[in-house]
């Protein structure tokens, strides 16, 4: 029976698995999923082959693995944004307002992060075993922004009038091509179009739940 690693060994083993996933992401961004070899990652993280291999068994279950980190990060900005306490008592536009501007300040312009998504899902709708996965994980994170949204349209004292997935399909599509665009044109994602845009498509999605109880 194999001896359990020591803490310094964990910490080390765990350094360079962050140091190929970040190559990974570099490497993704500038040369594609195809042509992403595991020398090239290896060499952008500056170490051999063996151990890339002491950590993941081939390149999919790297791409996997750096996947998974990607969607728990966007995970983590999305809960973070929506804490009620930072909107509870405002009127809605304001309320909707704070959120933005909470995931904006968490999530900044990463032409690297939008390169490798894209790549992401260009396997997603090839449906090989990577892009199956990807599938599978983009519909997990649209279930939790259909649940966070929800949360905040009842804290607010709304309810949806549409398919609460469709609201978010809206939402995520006005958010992404603002992305693009800030990505492509080499500035700051336009804040004040999303002020302008978000909250009135939610509004407009949703109803005070008086105006329900009275129908």
């Amino acid at each position: 029976m194999p001896e359990p690693e020591t803490q310094p060994a964990v910490r080390r083993r765990s350094a360079t698995r962050e140091r190929l996933l970040e190559a990974t992401r570099e490497v993704l961004a500038r040369e594609g999923i195809q042509g992403a070899s595991v020398e090239h990652i290896c060499e952008q993280a500056g170490f051999t082959r063996g151990a890339f291999y002491s950590n993941f068994s081939s390149k999919d279950d790297l791409l996997l693995a750096l996947y998974h980190r990607e969607r728990d990060r966007m995970f983590d900005s999305m809960r973070a944004a929506t804490v009620p306490d930072g909107y509870l008592g405002r009127a809605p536009v304001e309320a909707i307002g704070v959120i933005i501007e909470r995931f904006l300040s968490l999530q900044s312009v990463d032409r690297v992060g939008l390169l490798v998504h894209l790549e992401f899902a260009i396997r997603g709708v090839r449906g090989d075993e990577v892009g199956q996965e990807f599938n599978a994980s983009w519909r997990e994170l649209k279930d939790e922004l259909v649940s966070l949204m929800t949360l905040i349209v009842t804290e607010l004292g709304r309810e949806f009038t549409i398919d609460p997935r469709h609201a978010a399909t809206v939402l995520a599509g006005t958010y992404d091509e603002a992305l693009r665009e800030a990505v492509t044109e080499g500035h700051e994602i336009d804040a004040e179009l999303l002020h302008a845009t978000l909250p009135m498509l939610l509004l407009a999605a949703t109803r005070p739940l008086e105006a329900s109880a009275r129908a």
